[in-house]
């Protein structure tokens, strides 16, 4: 005799077995009738190393502040100057520590300036151009960062530019942010383009 339990599994394989098949369709993002193509962050430049560094640097929170808002200025569409800013701020606050913990905070504001900054491709070309963030014009406000510039991705190409403010490319001598800045200071060009 038959258990109910029995009945039920034997219900469920000839159902399941008199099924056609489901056929499924994957779905992709388009925009204008052409799929969108989603590439991956290519590295930790949201949330490089540098920045775990800072965050233990001091105590008290400070650090912790500065490591959250170092974030933003790597983003791709932040102006060309904004990670300058912020290495120099980080000098800034390091003065108010002792000797030691002034050294460690200046060794990562170093570190930090040159750091790659995040820089979308250029969907507009086929295959896709990788692009370069464009330099600060700008001296720093404080002499250690004089000189030192974002590394630039060996992958891009060398001659295409991201410009924040147009949100476009920009080919290498256009315009004097494809650069480094040179205030005329000894070793203020240094840096890869």
């Amino acid at each position: 005799m038959l258990s109910l339990i029995h009945l039920a599994f034997l219900a469920l394989a000839f159902f399941s077995a008199s099924t056609p098949s489901v056929h499924g369709r994957e779905l992709w993002l388009e925009r204008n009738n052409r799929a969108i193509h989603l590439h991956p962050r290519r590295f930790g430049q949201n949330h490089p190393a540098v920045l775990e560094k800072l965050r233990a640097a001091c105590g008290g929170g400070v650090c912790a502040k500065l490591a959250g808002a170092a974030v933003t200025p790597l983003l791709a569409k932040q102006g060309e100057c904004t990670q300058q800013d912020m290495a120099d701020q980080i000098i800034n606050t390091s003065k108010q520590f002792n000797g030691t913990t002034q050294a460690a905070m200046l060794a990562i504001a170093i570190e930090y300036r040159q750091t790659e900054k995040n820089t979308p491709p250029d969907f507009k070309t086929k295959p896709e151009t990788f692009r370069n963030s464009v330099f600060c014009q700008t001296a720093p406000k404080n002499p250690e960062l004089n000189g030192l510039v974002q590394a630039q991705d060996p992958a891009n190409d060398p001659n295409v530019f991201f410009d924040p403010a147009m949100g476009e490319s920009v080919q290498l001598g256009a315009q004097a942010n494809t650069r480094p800045f040179d205030d005329g200071a000894a070793g203020n060009s240094t840096g890869s383009a």
